[in-house]
């Protein structure tokens, strides 16, 4: 269950509870588990408030990143700080790992399991299961029931975009109530409904802008979105904020959505209530939506891999005893490296999977509860708010997703994709949230390092520290020596084909407010094709180095944005050497000092 839906002062009073996060941004804890982490930070707490609970902790994480799974170690640390007693190591998974977390995950349970049983014994006359077993063992009933109910009158003229969206509040509404339920907490239609506004706006919006800042012959195109607010309102946000967009790309009348729909042994026209098993009070109150828009508004259906979860279930659906056997393989330990191969590796669909296993006739209950959800995408803001204050627009920065398989498949990202087939008067809704990055005050030096679509936060920042300046200049009439300068390293593969934004930086790379009066601040960009060695960002932090030595010892905030793969790790080294050369230190200083850098605020990595 969520964190946030469970009420913490009920945890001294629990025997056993295992803890799985992951970690966000700046090292920081996920949103829902915010107020989980507060309570527990608590000076108040005694070193004993724990002592009778038993705990585990597993990390969700990508060593890729500078502050792997550090919220799952500071859980684990914490919790064993107020006294409760660890029963398993502390487990680390790794997006990096070929076989994803699951390569930690399956040791570690199976070892929790272990200890477990040991401390919850079977009685004398009962054995646990063998594996044969379980995969042969009845299905228990779904979470969800899912009636079939008449259809509403005047739905039909109802736009496509307003059904999709309330079919996937449908099913939302549905979890959280199940969810509170598997906490034996009671669950209310109006705080549940409260929760949801305090989390943020949502906007709907219409599109007002969809070009492309790249040439036809570049490698990858990248576009420029701006969504306006359909009514007028105080779209509020600060720079480094990002924009969340759920894509409604499935057609609800393609060919591929209704066989599957069939499969489920529903008809896609039908209308259905979905509510949860355990609380059937709620059949009256739960909102009826028709079984299309359901599937294709909630359910990722041609974008995500199903989980090995999902495997299980489905082998108790087959038709066939080939597939049946297939899917329990997959399922299994045994089958996991086979499982990657033929799943994730592949990004093999939900679509693609039912083509794979044509005698599977899963039930439409089961069917939602272990088909991966369709959730946001999120984008830095490109825009700054002063941009917003007088148009009325949000920017974003959308790089096209595409990319060819092990198996020499062509694939595309769902949410690029539908993002550049929008048309100018399209309806979309959103959410404006938090980012892990901020801009600070006009006086503190920065150096924004963004390759790529990294740019997007950095033309956010750059944009709403020009417009404070112009302001002051306006009330003031003068230029300030004390404006803080801002240098830009941009990187992209040609100057001609993939230069972001060119026009913008290269009207600015020069004006008194980017520079800084002393003169340290500008544009420069890496292009990494234009010449016979590639030359990336961190090629040109190092040809910098002098004037970002001395943006470091001026006090500079780093903020680094753009591709998790290797980049932030090849920036953070030249960064490294940039330390050690220019302030002639050694290895362990010029390491420590890095280090300070991150400990004090100063170094921010934003990477996807």
């Amino acid at each position: 269950m969520p964190m946030d839906a469970y009420d913490i002062r009920f945890l001294p009073g629990e025997q056993r509870v295992v803890f799985v996060t992951s970690t966000t941004g700046q090292g920081d804890e996920p949103r829902n588990m915010k107020s989980f982490w507060r309570f527990l930070l608590r000076k108040s707490l005694a070193a004993t408030s724990l002592t009778t609970v038993s705990y585990a902790v597993f990390g969700l994480g990508d060593s890729g990143y500078q502050k792997y799974n550090v919220t799952a170690k500071k859980l684990f640390r914490r919790l064993e700080g107020l006294g409760a007693n660890a029963i398993q190591m502390l487990g680390l998974g790794d997006d990096q790992h070929p076989l994803g977390y699951e390569a930690a995950l399956n040791p570690w349970l199976g070892n929790l399991w272990k200890v477990m049983r040991e401390a919850c014994p079977l009685p004398i006359d009962l054995k646990d299961p063998t594996d044969q077993e379980i995969a042969n063992a009845p299905l228990p009933h779904s979470r969800f029931i899912v009636d079939i109910v008449e259809p509403p009158s005047s739905t039909s003229e109802r736009p496509r975009f307003e059904r999709l969206t309330e079919a996937q509040q449908a099913l939302r509404l549905a979890v959280a109530a199940a969810d509170a339920s598997d906490a034996g907490t009671s669950f209310s239609l109006e705080d549940y409904n409260l929760k949801q506004r305090c989390r943020g706006c949502v906007y709907d919006g219409i599109v007002v802008e969809n070009k492309s800042l790249t040439s036809q012959d570049a490698v990858k195109e990248v576009r420029h979105l701006e969504f306006k607010p359909q009514e007028a309102c105080d779209l509020a946000y600060e720079a480094g904020d990002i924009l969340g967009i759920i894509p409604l790309a499935v057609d609800v009348n393609c060919p591929r959505l209704l066989s599957l729909i069939g499969r489920l042994g529903m008809d896609p026209e039908g209308w259905v209530r979905v509510y949860p098993s355990s609380t059937p009070e709620m059949k009256h109150s739960a909102p009826s939506v028709q079984v299309k828009y359901l599937i294709a508004g909630a359910i990722d259906i041609d974008s995500a891999s199903p989980r090995r979860y999902f495997f299980e279930v489905m082998s108790h659906f087959a038709g066939s005893s080939l597939e049946q056997e297939r899917l329990q393989y997959f399922a299994s330990a045994e089958g996991a490296v086979d499982l990657y191969k033929y799943n994730q590796r592949e990004r093999r669909t939900v679509f693609e999977f039912f083509d794979d296993f044509p005698s599977l006739s899963p039930s439409m209950a089961w069917f939602l509860q272990v088909a991966p959800s369709l959730n946001p995408r999120y984008y830095s803001i490109s825009s700054s708010p002063f941009d917003t204050a007088s148009t009325g627009a949000v920017h974003i920065t959308v790089a096209a997703v595409a990319w060819t398989t092990p198996m020499k498949r062509q694939r595309k990202g769902l949410c690029s994709a539908w993002l550049a087939s929008l048309r100018v008067g399209d309806k979309v809704q959103y959410t404006i949230e938090n980012g892990s990055i901020t801009l600070p005050p006009q006086d503190v030096p920065l150096i924004l390092v963004g390759p790529g679509t990294g740019i997007a936060p950095f033309r956010s920042f750059t944009r709403e520290r020009l417009r404070q300046i112009q302001v002051t200049r306006s009330t003031e009439g003068h230029e300030k020596s004390t404006w803080a300068p801002t240098l830009i390293v941009f990187g992209c593969r040609d100057a001609h084909r993939d230069y972001l934004y060119k026009n913008e930086w290269e009207s600015v790379g020069g004006d008194l407010a980017l520079t800084g009066a002393s003169g340290l601040g500008g544009v420069v960009v890496a292009f990494s094709r234009m010449q016979d060695k590639k030359y990336y960002v961190q090629d040109c932090i190092k040809d910098e180095s002098k004037r970002i030595w001395a943006l470091l010892e001026s006090g500079a905030k780093v903020y680094v944005a753009g591709s998790a793969e290797k980049m932030p790790a090849a920036v953070y080294d030249a960064f490294r050497n940039v330390v050690q050369t220019q302030g002639s230190l050694s290895d362990d200083e010029s390491a420590r000092y890095m280090i300070r850098l991150g400990t004090s605020g100063r170094y921010f990595v934003d990477a996807w």
